[in-house]
């Protein structure tokens, strides 16, 4: 399909689509048969305030005959941690998702990574993190852009953000890391 160049990019547009880590779902199984509040295998959410990271090649000045001269220097400084922003849902399982990955990392009452001793026989650092993918989607909903991160995992869970005078909806967010963002531009 043909489109103007004058078509923008919504900031409504994106939906993140994660699976969810190993050890959350040992834990939703073991500890939580009766509460279906983790989401068992994936997870996918509206969300906002997503932040693509800077991507940064840095250039290595290079002195030679009285003149500097710029080289590449073929190595990305570190990714920075990148912030999203979402709706909680009516349940709060998105939220109690995230918080429940992040409590795993480090238990509120015992202060520890993986208190509950899930998979302690074959510990590994890729049961708690994943690949989360952020879908830039057009104004017919359709996917045309994909920004995967790989081996995330949350580090922060912000507050949960309400008030009885604002008729919007609750919203809330998490910050996670990871270890390398592929990007693709979808087509169809």
């Amino acid at each position: 399909m043909q489109q103007s160049m004058l078509n923008k990019s919504r900031a409504d547009k994106f939906l993140l689509v994660f699976d969810v880590p190993p050890i959350l779902k040992e834990f939703s199984k073991k500890f939580n048969q009766t509460n279906t509040s983790i989401i068992p295998d994936s997870v996918q959410f509206s969300i906002f305030g997503a932040a693509v990271p800077e991507i940064t090649v840095p250039a290595v000045d290079n002195r030679y005959a009285g003149n500097t001269l710029y080289v590449s220097s073929h190595s990305k400084s570190p990714y920075p941690p990148v912030s999203i922003g979402f709706k909680i849902d009516n349940e709060y399982k998105n939220y109690w998702t995230i918080y429940s990955w992040l409590n795993l990392l480090h238990d509120q009452y015992e202060g520890r990574y993986n208190v509950r001793e899930i998979n302690e026989n074959n510990p590994d650092f890729q049961d708690y993190q994943t690949d989360l993918t952020i879908f830039g989607k057009d104004e017919f909903n359709n996917n045309r852009i994909k920004f995967t991160y790989t081996k995330a995992f949350p580090t922060t869970v912000d507050a949960i953000n309400y008030s009885y005078t604002d008729a919007d909806e609750i919203t809330s967010g998490f910050t996670f890391v990871y270890s390398q963002l592929h990007t693709e531009v979808m087509s169809f």
